[in-house]
């Protein structure tokens, strides 16, 4: 790598993270309130899946062992929590398809059966500097009814 190497899938978690921080401000009516979407509030995440130097989505789990009520899972899907010096706090989305069922994502076709998605308290630390590739989804995919 050279000496001017860009990190963007870094830079782009960063940013995600700035858009977050502004949407959860304590005050509705300030500046930031509806940064992710200027008509209308669309939440304070920013749902996306990061892609491996092999182009395979990163994959992560949550409840294993099932100690905490609720199955076991795995998922493609995050939110940042926090980033610094390269690395990253995310917490696990977990995906429903139209009918309230959990996906599974065994393979690429039950990532287009996605309807909504989840905010969960599993969390994964993660090098950005990992991955090569970061999917941006519409934020309207969190909590959808």
């Amino acid at each position: 790598m050279s000496k001017h190497t860009t990190y963007c899938v870094r830079e782009a978690v960063e940013n995600i993270e700035d858009l977050q921080n502004a949407v959860e401000e304590d005050c509705p009516a300030g500046c930031y309130s509806n940064l992710l979407s200027p008509g209308f509030s669309l939440g304070d995440t920013v749902p996306f899946v990061l892609f491996t130097s092999k182009s395979s989505p990163f994959t992560a789990f949550g409840n294993v062992g099932e100690l905490d009520n609720g199955p076991c899972f795995n998922t493609v899907f995050f939110r940042v929590e926090r980033v610094c010096d390269g690395c990253a706090t995310l917490s696990l989305l977990i995906a429903f398809d139209e009918h309230k069922h959990i996906l599974d994502f065994t393979d690429k076709d039950s990532l287009c059966d996605v309807f909504r998605l989840e905010k969960t308290h599993y969390c994964v630390e993660v090098d950005l500097h990992s991955f090569c590739a970061i999917n941006c989804l519409n934020p309207r995919l969190i909590n959808r009814t």
